[in-house]
């Protein structure tokens, strides 16, 4: 009978959770409507996966906030220069097809980490845990490169063929600030899971530090980016200006020039790229933490 009450309390305390979660994920998707960080057509996208970050609790919740945060800072950096570009897409607010391509992987990983942690299965819970955070220091990495590398003073080279110089803001090109700000990003994604690391632990009252787990959000969230670049040069069409002799994205080049298309077999458009590497950098980041550590044993004072 005992046994009966307290399922019946935990099962009443996770749909009190989940309303709540609903709830306020629909209104900060509205707040965001409104604020013009997304577009109309996310509303219902940046929903869901507000919804899935809120039931992965506070360790999903602070360092996707600091994406959202630090990326909405970044993108605003050097406006009028981006504007010149032709770069400053992303200042009109995200699309339906950039919300999931950044949030659908890291939000699905939350939600099962939310749910294994509910039912008492803690090692799971932070592998799980561990690898959606991954999901998100690779975007942060990757928008961090994309905005602050556009702003590099000599045009970005093709990462696949260094001597090919391309326009600022094509997909595969690379600048030495678009690194150092990819690795800046996925530091700071890191360093704010530790700290929701020890947040958690006191919360819960369970020891959740684990400094191996950081490290690998670090260097496989900076490693989501660099493969997000050569992604993007081998598979996402690339054309050239017949008048510059210049590398570009776009069909018609910013001199006013037809462009010919000289690289790319797939049609793939920068959001495919990034929910491609989204998924293949957790995968990677669950079987690095399975092989290494033993799932039984993952918890550890370190």
């Amino acid at each position: 009978m005992h046994e009966l009450i307290i399922i019946n309390n935990e099962v009443g305390l996770y749909a009190i959770i989940v309303i709540v979660s609903l709830v306020l994920s629909v209104l900060l998707a509205y707040a965001a409507l409104r604020a013009r960080v997304i577009t109309r057509d996310a509303l219902a996208p940046s929903a869901l996966v507000g919804f899935m970050i809120l039931i992965g609790g506070p360790s999903a919740i602070i360092p996707f906030a600091t994406f959202l945060g630090s990326s909405s800072f970044v993108t605003r950096v050097g406006k009028e220069r981006k504007e010149e570009l032709g770069t400053a897409e992303d200042i009109r607010g995200r699309n339906w097809k950039q919300v999931l391509a950044v949030g659908l992987v890291p939000g699905t990983l939350a939600l099962l980490a939310g749910t294994v942690y509910l039912a008492k299965d803690i090692p799971l819970y932070q592998l799980l845990l561990t690898a959606s955070v991954v999901g998100i220091a690779y975007s942060n990495a990757d928008t961090w490169a994309s905005e602050l590398g556009v702003l590099n003073k000599s045009k970005p080279r093709l990462l696949i063929k260094p001597w090919v110089k391309v326009d600022p803001g094509v997909s595969g090109g690379v600048t030495l600030m678009g690194e150092v700000s990819s690795l800046l990003g996925s530091s700071i994604i890191a360093l704010i899971y530790l700290g929701t690391q020890y947040l958690t632990s006191f919360i819960y009252h369970v020891n959740l530090v684990n400094l191996w787990f950081v490290v690998i959000v670090l260097l496989l969230g900076y490693l989501g980016e660099v493969m997000d670049s050569a992604f993007g040069a081998l598979l996402q069409p690339k054309y050239k200006c017949p008048k510059c002799g210049v590398m570009t994205d776009r069909r018609i080049h910013m001199c006013g020039e037809r462009t010919i298309r000289v690289m790319g077999s797939y049609d793939l458009e920068n959001e495919d790229v990034n929910l491609l590497v989204s998924v293949i950098i957790t995968m990677i980041a669950l079987i690095t933490m399975l092989l290494i550590f033993n799932p039984h044993l993952i918890i550890m004072n370190l």
